[in-house]
């Protein structure tokens, strides 16, 4: 009886342990640059930087996303899908210290760590399929529930460490501690996971991802909606400042909320999603909640400020788990999973990353956040067109 007690109790914490170390570390993929949005008025200060300067800075999580996600996978069959999730918790611990030594720091920092965010948000859904299987997509949910609440937690708390080490980089910097908690326990994982590294694919069955036409509807709608929530995510604090007349501590807190109402969306999203041969219902709802945050900051920014920053976080918030799970449902098995996973965040966050940079150089030039707002409303129709295609019960063909 005590031998069976033991297995039980064996069993769980098999289940446990690595779903516990995928959401942790989920947890560290958004807060490092999701506090930089609220603080760039005192980066700027002790910086000396412009605020166009700021808008490179602030895309180039995206831009390294985008180039350096195709090579997740290539790194994930040489070392092991585990220990090449660890090796980018890792770069993340170096960029996060280098990001605090001066104005060639934090444009160094923020490309190494960048890097390492890459190759974890990449193969995170592809360690999910490996270790739970057809249970993967709630822990997909778990996982980017994870991820806004990190984000989340990365601007509400900005100002407020900000003030408590006594400067902005120094409160950047605090991001450090739970990025080696998770280094640590994803380096106990991959210790129990003895895993052959395997030849990568070839360059053909790489490229041939981008030539399937359902792949590449997943690829532009996850584009498009992390175009919408980073370019908001970057800019929204600054835009209730200047708006909504909303004080820094509040513009903050705004972002936070609006980023932590969609941690309980990426909890419900994937598995009801996933049930569906088609998801087109979730495209349409969450793309209506980003239009009225959109169009309330447009037309009456100071009639309801909290109520456009959570229907904008609503909105992003079931369209980012909807994202990951199209990813899901649309391949076939785990290595189409991680080259789709690839392929998506590649050519995704390059996309994504014109938004920051679109917006804070139209407000640089105009003096005024509607052109950018504007844009952002054009996009989202994009969004939604290319969504509904993506929502179709089709699968990538078995040769991409």
């Amino acid at each position: 009886m005590r031998a069976e007690g033991t297995t039980t109790g064996r069993t769980r914490w098999a289940v446990i342990a690595p779903a516990a170390a995928i959401v942790v570390t989920a947890l560290c993929l958004r807060g490092p640059f999701a506090a930089v949005g609220p603080v760039l008025d005192g980066v700027s200060d002790e910086l000396s930087v412009s605020t166009g300067t700021l808008a490179v800075v602030t895309a180039l999580p995206l831009i390294c996303f985008g180039l350096l996600s195709p090579l997740a996978p290539v790194l994930a069959a040489r070392i092991g899908l585990h220990r090449a999730v660890l090796a980018g918790t890792a770069t993340i611990c170096v960029g996060i210290a280098l990001r605090s030594a001066g104005a060639v720091g934090l444009v160094v920092g923020t490309v190494v760590l960048s890097a390492g965010i890459a190759a974890a948000n990449v193969l995170l859904p592809a360690v999910a399929r490996a270790d739970f299987g057809s249970r993967s997509a709630v822990v997909v949910g778990a996982v980017t529930g994870s991820m806004a609440l990190s984000a989340s937690l990365g601007a509400g708390l900005a100002q407020p460490l900000a003030a408590a080490t006594g400067s902005a980089l120094g409160g950047l910097a605090v991001w450090l501690a739970p990025v080696v908690l998770a280094t640590v326990g994803l380096a106990l994982l991959a210790r129990g996971r003895p895993e052959v590294p395997a030849p990568p694919p070839a360059s053909g069955r790489r490229t041939a991802i981008l030539r399937d036409r359902v792949a590449l509807a997943v690829m532009v709608f996850f584009g498009l909606q992390s175009l919408s929530f980073y370019a908001l995510l970057t800019w929204l604090a600054q835009i209730l400042r200047d708006d909504a007349g909303v004080g820094p501590v509040r513009a903050g807190v705004l972002v936070a909320v609006a980023a932590l109402v969609g941690a309980p969306l990426s909890l419900v999203v994937p598995p009801l999603a996933a049930r569906r041969p088609g998801q087109g219902v979730w495209v349409v709802v969450s793309a209506a909640a980003i239009a009225v945050g959109l169009l309330g900051l447009l037309l009456a920014p100071t009639a309801a400020p909290t109520v456009w920053a959570v229907s904008y976080g609503l909105g992003t918030g079931a369209s980012f788990p909807l994202a990951m799970t199209l990813v899901l449902v649309r391949s076939r098995d785990v290595a189409q999973t991680g080259r789709l996973s690839a392929a998506a965040q590649s050519l995704g966050y390059l996309l994504a990353a014109t938004g920051p940079l679109v917006v804070g150089l139209l407000h640089e030039l105009t003096d005024d956040w509607t052109p950018g707002l504007l844009v952002l409303l054009a996009l989202l129709v994009g969004q939604l067109l290319v969504g509904l295609v993506a929502a179709r019960p089709r699968l990538v063909r078995a040769d991409a």
